[in-house]
């Protein structure tokens, strides 16, 4: 150490040609090894980067058409094989392969909602464990041409369809009134309408007709049956009438009968007169 002193204060620093001096410049000792050391440790962090990165992507099958069975194409997103969303799905378009169909799947239940721009639930169709509930102002179902068949509001429900079936073997069972042009059977099936523990009504306000072209119509009671006509007549138009279990007059001797006699006159008028008067009256029945 006393030599390099010694070395150095005999130099002339003053004196000496810049251009011939050497200066040692550079680090040296422990900053030099932690320099090292650093610079080894950025190297292992960039190899293990790159190293995840690319398992990333190997595990996540990323190409260059897009990741996995998901390819991003210029119309859109395609999806090959089988999808599993976790939270919501918004889109404007839900689309299958050309000739494959669409699933859509859940464990629990499926809910499609229909929102405004405000945000406000306008349409809804839930698909439960047992019950399907659609949620709308107005309903319609159309067929592949376009044609309505069926439309439903709050107010009322319109079958555009041209024949209406209920195949159940009870029948249909309406709560309320019914209103309809015409109430038919299916083929060679029996048409019955019943109230089991009420009345049954028909009305109309100009006239109703109940026909049958290859059968008979049999009216059973199990009171009285009453045909009654306000203003007009009652007509019986058969090849033969028929009137059964006609109670027959048998007044005791020496009492007046007020039994009538039931006649019929040529243009087929039925009127009553008094008993032993041969039919002759004026008042029709």
């Amino acid at each position: 150490m006393a030599r390099d002193k010694y070395e150095v204060s005999e130099i002339d620093w003053a004196n000496q040609d810049p251009a011939t001096v050497i200066y040692k410049v550079g680090i040296y000792g422990w900053r030099k090894r932690c320099i090292y050391f650093l610079i080894l440790l950025i190297m292992v962090l960039a190899v293990i980067n790159l190293s995840l990165t690319i398992w990333i992507m190997r595990v996540m099958d990323f190409n260059w058409e897009g990741m996995g069975n998901l390819r991003i194409t210029d119309i859109g997103v395609k999806l090959y094989g089988h999808a599993e969303f976790v939270e919501s799905l918004y889109a404007k378009e839900l689309r299958a392969r050309m000739d494959e169909p669409l699933l859509v799947q859940s464990t629990r239940n499926l809910t499609v909602n229909a929102r405004d721009r405000d945000g406000n639930i306008t349409a809804q169709l839930f698909l439960g464990d047992d019950q399907i509930v659609a949620k709308n102002k107005r309903l319609w179902i159309v067929t592949d041409e376009n044609r309505q068949i069926l439309y439903a509001d709050k107010d009322k429900i319109i079958f555009n369809a041209s024949r209406l079936e209920f195949s159940s073997p009870y029948g249909a069972e309406f709560t309320g009134s019914v209103q309809t042009k015409a109430v038919r059977s299916p083929p060679k099936e029996h048409l019955t309408l019943e109230s089991l523990t009420r009345q049954l009504h028909l009305n109309a306000p100009e006239g109703i007709q109940v026909k049958t072209v290859a059968g008979g119509i049999s009216l059973q009671s199990l009171t009285d049956v009453n045909i009654r006509s306000k203003k007009g007549k009652i007509t019986l138009d058969a090849q033969s009438i028929m009137l059964k279990n006609i109670p027959l007059s048998k007044p005791a001797s020496g009492v007046s009968s007020d039994a009538c006699e039931v006649c019929v006159s040529q243009d087929g008028s039925i009127f009553y007169a008094a008993d032993g008067s041969g039919c002759k009256g004026t008042c029709n029945l």
